[in-house]
């Protein structure tokens, strides 16, 4: 297994590729793309070209592409080992609690 580690203006340029690369493969013009997803060309560019862009317009652009499935597998929770439930089933410490004396005994 290859580790590859990105900065996060290479990922986000490195999605906006691989938007390039489905648009392409679909023969779809930019113009065409952008007016299914329902936003400007510029916009598009930008997203492919700079990954630059916002959340909603980078969602546009997958579901016009019919990409949304893959992003179901996105941030899906491991599942726990047997040893983290057994951790989080224990009791967490409570605080101990202040001494039967009052601040004012304690002050004298």
């Amino acid at each position: 297994m290859a580790l590859i580690l990105y900065t996060e203006n290479e990922l986000l340029a490195e999605l906006g590729n691989r938007l390039r690369e489905h648009r392409l493969r679909r023969n779809l013009l930019q113009k065409k793309l952008a007016e299914n997803a329902g936003i400007s060309v510029s916009a598009l560019k930008k997203l492919e070209n700079q990954g630059l862009g916002s959340l909603e317009n980078f969602m546009k652009v997958v579901f016009a592409l019919r990409l949304e499935k893959e992003l179901q597998t996105l941030f899906v929770p491991q599942p726990l080992t047997i040893a983290q439930i057994e951790k989080l089933q224990q009791p967490s410490r409570l605080r101990a609690r202040p001494s039967s004396r009052s601040k004012k005994q304690v002050k004298e």
